[in-house]
């Protein structure tokens, strides 16, 4: 019987199992499609004044301050 050391056994189960990790995302990576982009038409997109900007409070509020002065 021969004596094998705690680290070795260790070592070689990590080194096995990134063998294994990395020959699976080898796989996943050969499979993988290119990413496909969606354009929303021009009629479903929401108006360009839609968006709720916070600068038209403010300005409303800058005016009411210079009206109460």
């Amino acid at each position: 019987m021969s004596f094998l050391s705690p680290l070795f056994i260790w070592t070689d189960a990590m080194l096995k199992g990134g063998q294994a990790t990395l020959d699976s995302m080898q796989v996943l990576a050969k499979r993988a499609q290119s990413p496909r982009i969606g354009v929303i038409p021009t009629a479903d997109a929401p108006a360009k004044g839609a968006t709720g900007r916070r600068k038209v409070r403010v300005k409303a509020k800058r005016k009411a301050k210079s009206r109460r002065r």
